[in-house]
């Protein structure tokens, strides 16, 4: 399959992510419709960096648990590349 790469949710690396460095905020618009690939191109200006986005706010489904008006925490971009370095995943 091509385009987005998939990352193993079981994997227990993915329940270490730490927030060292001050998280930004974002408001959930009408037009992000539940799709948080768009809300990371946003915020990370990449659509692959969605993973963090559900990891750090607990989505499990953003079908149900995104709707416009949700604040969400957006990791500093730092902490997100030294998880990465740290646990070894492969970056787009």
């Amino acid at each position: 399959m091509g385009g987005v790469p998939q990352l193993d949710f079981l994997h227990n690396s993915l329940s270490r992510f730490d927030m060292i460095y001050s998280p930004r905020y974002y408001r959930v618009m009408g037009d992000d419709g539940m799709r948080p690939d768009m809300i990371s191109k946003k915020v990370y200006d990449t659509p692959s960096l969605w993973w963090v986005l559900m990891l750090v706010n607990d989505i499990s489904n953003p079908l149900v648990d995104i709707d416009p008006g949700t604040v969400l925490i957006v990791p500093n971009r730092i902490d997100v590349y030294n998880f990465q370095k740290k646990y070894r995943l492969r970056r787009s």
